[in-house]
């Protein structure tokens, strides 16, 4: 399975190698009886229903490989039988752009075995469904699976995984779909999904989330087009990096939510008031980014294909970096942004 944040980005997520749920417990999960949870790689925000004799565990984990070109993260909210301490159930919960050929491609690079296929209407929304057998490489073996896929327009999609993990592989397909709708986690991320419920996070530097890759958030790397050699900051994000139209892009994939991305140009013999000033596309003059590092310019936000776009720029030398921000029509705020910014500068200044 793959996916892609947004057209103009080139990434890619690899989810072939699936582990079971009980194994996020490798990270500190937060325990709780029912209320909101906060999942930690996408951002949403959860309410989780009381149920008698369980538990939630709430997790996540990601995994950035093949020299930054791979990428995937999901939220896992396990629950746990008070009574045993074992996994009765594992919820794995999703986002992206999916580029497997949609929700049915994607649902087809599922790994199950007496595989079928459904479509069903849970929680107000229409779903593509695949369910099957699982093979957990733990003692669980083989267990009944159930994997749900829905698309929002040209949004992201939603992809919920529901294993059954105190049930026989030989449970019908019927009692599958009984389980999946009668849940209160994937009925509320399904909720928080289509709102955008989200809150502050910062992914990386949590005790309830784990790095499964071979990369480090916080890495070197180099911009195509500008060349900067940019050293990603430990800023609590997972950051991927791209090219396009002349430009260099940096989206933030941790969290999921809100969606933000950075695009960055560095050019020569170009002045920050003159650049600004001479913005020609369809502008949103009063519309600046608040908290600003000092020497940074404001500029007014664009309308690019119907999105938002945050200006700013900073002299260097006789150059000027210039910085856009994607996130959102109404957020105006770049405070959270602040390290990314320096390590773009100092970026731009040993060039």
């Amino acid at each position: 399975m793959s996916f892609t944040t947004r057209a103009r980005f080139a990434l890619a997520a690899a989810c072939a190698v699936l582990i079971a749920p009980a194994t996020m417990a490798q990270a500190i999960p937060v325990r709780l009886a029912q209320g909101e949870a906060h999942l930690p790689t996408s951002g949403l925000v959860i309410d989780l229903p009381a149920k008698a004799g369980i538990q939630y565990d709430v997790s996540g984990s990601w995994a950035l490989s093949d020299g930054g070109t791979t990428f995937d993260t999901r939220d896992v909210i396990d629950e746990i039988e008070t009574a045993t301490g074992n996994v009765a159930t594992g919820n794995w919960v999703l986002s992206g752009y999916f580029t497997a050929g949609g929700c049915d491609g994607t649902l087809a690079g599922a790994r199950l075995d007496a595989a079928w296929t459904q479509e069903a209407r849970l929680w107000g929304e229409t779903w593509s469904v695949r369910g099957g057998v699982f093979t957990f490489e733990s003692a669980l073996g083989r267990r009944p699976a159930v994997v749900l896929c829905r698309e929002t327009g040209e949004g992201p999609a939603l992809l919920l995984y529901h294993f059954l993990a105190n049930q026989p592989e030989t449970l019908p397909q019927a009692a599958m779909m009984e389980s999946v709708g009668k849940s209160g986690p994937l009925a509320a991320a399904s909720r928080s999904f289509t709102a955008v419920r989200t809150k502050p996070i910062f992914p990386t530097r949590r005790t309830d989330v784990r790095n499964r890759g071979s990369e480090s958030a916080a890495r070197s790397v180099t911009l195509t087009v500008s060349g900067l050699q940019v050293d990603l900051p430990p800023d609590g994000y997972l950051w991927l990096v791209d090219s396009s139209d002349g430009a260099d892009f940096l989206d933030r994939l941790l969290p999921t939510f809100p969606e933000l991305s950075l695009e960055t140009v560095l050019l020569a013999d170009t002045n920050c008031t003159d650049l600004l000033g001479s913005l020609s596309l369809e502008l949103r003059e009063a519309h600046r980014p608040l908290s600003l590092p000092a020497g940074w310019l404001d500029g007014p936000a664009m309308v690019v294909d119907s999105e938002t776009e945050l200006t700013m720029c900073h002299p260097v030398g006789a150059a000027a970096l210039v910085v856009g921000v994607f996130q959102g029509p109404d957020n105006r705020d770049v405070g959270t942004l602040h390290q990314m910014l320096a390590a773009l500068l100092v970026a731009a200044q040993k060039k």
